[in-house]
């Protein structure tokens, strides 16, 4: 029997109150960091180093988060990785030093990975393979309303006051309290297959380098974005809400960018929509000499924010297209590694272009990665035929800022892991 969409909420409200309140407060700190950094006048490669490191602890919590999850049960790693997240956001005000707060970043993305891997987990064993997608698409809203929510939330009080660290910290620690209100078991992975990086590469070019590519744009994105937008002149607030707009637009435009994707070949779409935000957005950096002015800057913000959100996504479902589903589960995790590696070099390469050359480069950096990647797509659509319609899987909407688990996908889901070979079609 088919259950209402009530009853879907019902089932999974108190996991989505978790997600909510830690996603609030890892967002509101991803904004705190870089303006305290501004403040005290570190340079800016220093600022990107210190913000690249979350993606190191993403990483190293995607690979050895599930095995904290594993040995000592959802609830209690879970609510592990909370306390320490909410101990190490305190701890920022506490220790104000560049290598502290490098290893602090380091720890945070490891929680949150870990985190996210539980909570999607157990959204996986609440979910039927009728119902997966629907929770699926609840948890992606749920994702990127607190983002955009945490990162206006800066203005509430004085950046340079210990307050919105508290304010942060108190938020991670609130999410312990729907999730642990929730007793599930953890999701059967015993049918997933081995799959390395270079098996993975011949089958699907496009969609192993669009992965790095990906954690290129959306690691430099989040961890500078408000450096940039200070740099130009930008207030606090307007910083806040320029951040948000793209956030909101990488929501908006997935279920549009879905239906592309699934009518017309992936690559084709994914090149057209980053070769026309590449343009644009290079365009802007030339604006910047003359005085760019904030409603251009709003208004270009949420198609470039629907292009860099949709790159990830459409290479898992390029990825897919081209495997049998055996291997969908160690493939997810292959793409991201790749993007992890993507996300932790994009902020080290765009602070060192905005150091020497002015904020501009960063417009330039994102605009150039797009460019060069819709080019290298557009050669493979020449060079190698696409999958057809009926052959490829469905378009599945996936967070860009922490893609850490697959549990939820419904292409994953047990019933989709059957038999046969690698396919490289």
């Amino acid at each position: 029997m088919s259950q209402s969409v009530r009853e879907i909420l019902t089932s999974v409200k108190s996991l989505l109150g978790g997600t909510a309140g830690f996603t609030l407060g890892n967002s509101l700190l991803g904004v705190i960091l870089p303006l305290r950094m501004e403040a005290a006048g570190y340079p800016i490669l220093l600022t990107g180093a210190i913000m690249a490191a979350y993606y190191l602890g993403l990483a190293l919590g995607g690979l050895r988060g599930k095995h904290v999850i594993f040995r000592i049960g959802h609830i209690r790693a879970f609510a592990a990785f909370a306390a320490l997240t909410a101990a190490t956001i305190l701890a920022y005000e506490a220790f104000f030093h560049p290598t502290a707060w490098m290893i602090l970043r380091i720890v945070n993305g490891f929680c949150i990975a870990g985190m996210t891997a539980a909570i999607e987990s157990w959204l996986n064993t609440r979910s039927s393979n009728q119902t997966r997608g629907r929770v699926l698409g609840f948890y992606m809203l749920t994702f990127y309303l607190a983002i955009a929510a945490g990162q206006t939330l800066v203005n509430v009080a004085d950046v340079a006051a210990p307050d919105l660290f508290m304010l942060a910290a108190s938020l991670v620690g609130l999410s312990l309290i729907p999730v642990a209100l929730t007793s599930l078991g953890e999701p059967n992975l015993s049918n997933s297959r081995v799959l390395n990086v270079r098996e993975l590469y011949a089958a699907s070019k496009v969609g192993v380098v669009g992965a790095g590519v990906a954690g290129l744009l959306v690691g430099s994105f989040y961890a500078l974005g408000v450096v940039f937008a200070r740099q130009i002149g930008l207030s606090v607030s307007e910083a806040a809400l320029f951040m948000s707009t793209v956030v909101l637009g990488g929501l908006a435009f997935q279920v549009p960018m879905g239906a592309l994707a699934d009518r017309f070949d992936r690559r084709v779409v994914m090149s057209g929509a980053l070769l026309a935000i590449g343009v644009a957005w290079g365009a802007l950096a030339g604006l910047l000499a003359s005085g760019l002015p904030f409603v251009a800057l709003v208004i270009v913000a949420p198609l470039f924010g629907g292009a860099m959100s949709s790159v990830y996504p459409l290479c898992v479902a390029q990825t897919f297209d081209r495997l049998e589903n055996k291997y969908y589960i160690a493939a997810s995790g292959r793409l991201l590694m790749v993007y992890s590696i993507g996300a932790t070099i994009g902020p080290l390469l765009a602070a060192t272009l905005m150091s020497i050359y002015g904020p501009g480069s960063f417009f330039l950096f994102e605009s150039t990665v797009a460019i060069f990647y819709a080019l290298f797509v557009l050669v493979r659509v020449v060079r190698r035929p696409g999958v057809a319609a009926d052959q490829r899987e469905k378009y599945v909407p996936l967070p860009d800022v922490t893609p850490i688990a697959m549990a939820l996908d419904p292409r994953t889901g047990p019933d989709r892991q059957d038999g046969g070979e690698l396919v490289k079609r």
